[in-house]
């Protein structure tokens, strides 16, 4: 922590002796891990996180600039399988989604496709939820605590990771007072090419053993997105619960 001290006497050997006290009496920064740790205890912990196998949850999105909504349904099953159905109100669905060995998606303008590349690396990713809530320390090639910031008028750690697997590189900012995840600064890989995204999380509520954020807002460029969940359930869906969808299926190369 850095601390500021505005020094208003004309003894310049107090004015040392004061401007010396910070360095000596500062409180050291908590390490990313254990940044993150106070963040997994406040969500449910480690052991509640541990058993969960399946979530299911429902919510809607607004695009604020485009006028647009969408409802928004995601299922996600252990250990690596992730499905997510938003529904355009005059333009139809949109899916994504991987069942841990193809990637997809399937919308109006594109049509299906079969995802390749880091497009694919980052759904798979994500899909591993059980990682991701956690912030399990293998998934990241390196963790740092970049110090005390204000995000949001909120005082937070922010945290730089580094993803192993596709090298992308995030800034997650934790609430100094409660522990929680409060944000988010990323660039992402998507069918549009790389985007830089800032998403600010809020609304924390319990749904079952966890508690979780039902409002976030990303802002990509000029565009505000805000996603509301509405309803979240855990350990209800099978296996069979994700599927390759049939427009997908005769992409899938043998």
């Amino acid at each position: 922590m850095i601390l500021q001290h505005t020094m208003r006497t004309a003894f310049a050997a107090a004015t040392a002796i004061l401007l010396a006290a910070p360095a000596a009496n500062a409180q050291p920064l908590p390490s990313a891990a254990d940044v993150v740790a106070k963040h997994v205890a406040a969500i449910g912990g480690k052991d509640a996180i541990s058993k969960i196998t399946s979530v299911r949850q429902t919510g809607a999105m607004e695009i604020t600039a485009a006028g647009m909504t969408a409802d928004l349904e995601m299922v996600m099953v252990a250990p690596n399988k992730q499905s997510m159905k938003m529904t355009l109100a005059g333009l139809g669905e949109i899916l994504s989604g991987t069942d841990g060995n193809v990637a997809w998606s399937v919308n109006p303008m594109q049509g299906a496709r079969v995802l390749e590349g880091k497009e694919a690396a980052t759904i798979k990713e994500q899909a591993d939820f059980v990682a991701t809530m956690l912030y399990s320390a293998e998934k990241f090639s390196s963790m740092a605590n970049e110090g005390i910031v204000d995000f949001n008028g909120e005082k937070a750690y922010k945290i730089k990771m580094v993803r192993k697997d596709t090298g992308t590189e995030s800034w997650n900012y934790f609430s100094v007072a409660s522990g929680l995840q409060i944000g988010s600064e990323a660039t992402l890989q998507s069918e549009m090419g790389t985007m830089s995204t800032s998403t600010t999380l809020a609304d924390y509520k319990q749904f079952g053993p966890i508690k979780m954020a039902t409002r976030s807002e990303m802002m990509t460029g000029p565009q505000k997105m805000v996603l509301t969940i509405k309803s979240a359930e855990f350990n209800t869906a099978g296996a069979d619960a994700v599927s390759v969808p049939a427009a997908v299926r005769p992409l899938i190369k043998k």
